[in-house]
């Protein structure tokens, strides 16, 4: 999905206003994204050289710029466009260079937990070689440091020489976004809020609270987490629905496909005031606290000073530096619990200082429309066909709009008249006495809606109401065709004959 930076904040993320260039085909995961991605970055390549562009207010030619300024996805979908070597890797973290830390020493352990001061034992098992990172001093990539270890990569000779490099530095290649003017490492692949905050860190301390066992500091019972799912249910009385749709019990629900507002809404809303009635764990709840704090001043859209984004800096360095010392305390085999997503929210401060608001990286959407789409496909045979026909025709349609603006709903026809141009070809239906004769088209169609809707259908009475899919004519006086309409009438064969109409009105 391409996003136009170009346009307002509160357009820019509308359906109308960015483009769908293409979806791949499922339903596994592509191997190589980027080599469906190429012909795209091709195209920008050309438009950041410059493109003649007409200016109809002006009425003058004007050269037109246009660069890929980020590349946006989750975790794992950018892991896959930005070179590095991945979230499982020993440097893991894209925006620094801190080092991983293994919760086991039985068998290879992979690298993934980012604690700042892992526990280990005297013999320092672990994680022997790690240093101790001081979170006000953290190292972070550079953009000189990167284009030095992309160097190092294209000089080395060997397999080995290039895992060596991968592992010292957490860069594994050069990215195809790097053919952008606007690359810049590592704020050209910023973070996800959509998924990080809720669907990662909300969803994951809460499975921490449900698997707590009594020996942890951080336990709480069964019963009082049951308690407090099911005030999150009945607080719907004082949040009605409307104002950010149905909470359901997360108690019961967590696994039943629970949705990112209902992580928002226990983040911001539920679990610190409902938690303070429970009598949950003081330090639990102070600790989260900060992390609702984080989150809440990330999300506002407001401008910020640097003052305010150090703020912001001291209080996610409070949580970790308490989540540290809670949920993974003293025990090694705990820094499992460090995990990534957690830590990269010290990187917050620095993403809006970089972009001016977190959410400008928000994978939401992407997320919405895989719904709008997913829910227009009809065809089980052949689910991916489906979905490329209805992403081919939203983008035509919206072409079609930019040459024919009054077709958009809403658009009045004309200066003199207030008459709403319909978006789609639909025009009324005269009802011909032949059709009307037992076994016609138009009788079989008739008698199908009949038979769905249960209702007799007097045709006197509704032959006003009957509407039917058809050519659209402009106000140019051109009538839209198909090009499979057009191939027919270039060989002069009989039309096809089909006639899909609909009742209003029961």
């Amino acid at each position: 999905m391409l996003i136009i930076l170009n346009f307002a904040g509160e357009l820019r993320y509308q359906g109308g206003y960015n483009i769908i260039p293409f979806a791949t085909p499922g339903p596994n995961c592509p191997g190589d994204i980027e080599s469906f991605i190429y012909t795209i970055f091709q195209e920008m390549a050309m438009a950041s050289e410059g493109i003649w562009i007409w200016d109809a207010l002006d009425s003058s030619y004007f050269v037109l710029r246009a660069h890929i300024c980020m590349v946006l996805g989750d975790m794992l979908g950018s892991a896959k466009l930005n070179g590095m070597a991945g979230h499982s890797a020993i440097f893991g973290d894209r925006f620094s260079l801190v080092r991983g830390a293994r919760s086991t020493i039985q068998g290879r352990g992979k690298s993934q937990y980012y604690p700042l001061s892992p526990p280990d034992n005297e013999k320092r098992e672990y994680n022997p070689s790690r240093p101790q990172y001081n979170i006000n001093n953290l190292p972070s990539h550079t953009q000189a440091g990167y284009w030095a270890t992309i160097n190092k990569l294209s000089k080395a000779t060997t397999k080995k020489e290039i895992t060596d490099v991968v592992k010292a530095t957490g860069v594994s290649r050069l990215p195809l976004a790097a053919a952008s003017h606007a690359f810049v490492h590592p704020s050209f692949f910023p973070l996800d809020p959509f998924h990080l905050f809720y669907e990662n860190c909300m969803a994951f301390i809460w499975d921490l609270w449900m698997q707590s066992n009594p020996q942890d500091a951080f336990y709480i019972s069964q019963d009082k987490m049951k308690m407090l799912g099911n005030l999150v249910s009945e607080a719907m009385t004082t949040l009605p629905p409307s104002f950010c749709g149905p909470i359901r019990d997360p108690f019961l629900k967590r696994n039943s496909q629970y949705k990112v507002y209902e992580w928002m809404g226990l983040l911001h809303w539920y679990i610190v005031p409902i938690g303070i009635e429970l009598g949950l764990p003081s330090v639990v709840l102070q600790n989260f606290s900060f992390f609702v704090e984080a989150v809440e001043f990330a999300m506002t859209l407001k401008a910020r000073t640097e003052e305010e984004l150090q703020n912001l800096y001291a209080v996610i360095a409070r949580f970790l530096e308490g989540f540290e010392k809670i949920y993974v305390g003293d025990n090694p085999q705990n820094i499992s619990r460090a995990r990534l997503c957690i830590f990269q929210l010290i990187h917050i401060p620095q993403h809006i200082a970089w972009n001016g608001s977190i959410r400008i990286g928000s994978q939401a959407t992407v997320e919405r429309s895989i719904g709008e789409m997913g829910r227009r496909i009809r065809s089980k045979k052949a689910v991916f066909a489906n979905l490329s026909n209805q992403l081919i025709d939203r983008e035509l349609l919206k072409l079609l709009l930019l040459f024919y603006p009054t077709l958009r709903p809403g658009a009045a026809k004309s200066t003199t008249s207030s008459e709403v141009i319909p978006l789609m070809p639909v025009k009324k239906i005269r009802i011909l006495k032949r059709d009307t004769v037992a076994g016609h088209p138009f009788m079989q169609h008739l008698d199908t809606i009949i038979a769905f809707s249960k209702q007799q259908i007097d045709l006197k009475s509704i032959s006003t109401q009957l509407l039917r899919w058809g050519k659209l004519r402009l106000d140019t006086k051109r009538l839209i065709h198909s090009s499979l309409s057009d191939q027919y009438s270039a060989r002069q064969s009989s039309y096809r004959y089909s006639r899909w109409f609909e009742v209003n009105g029961f």
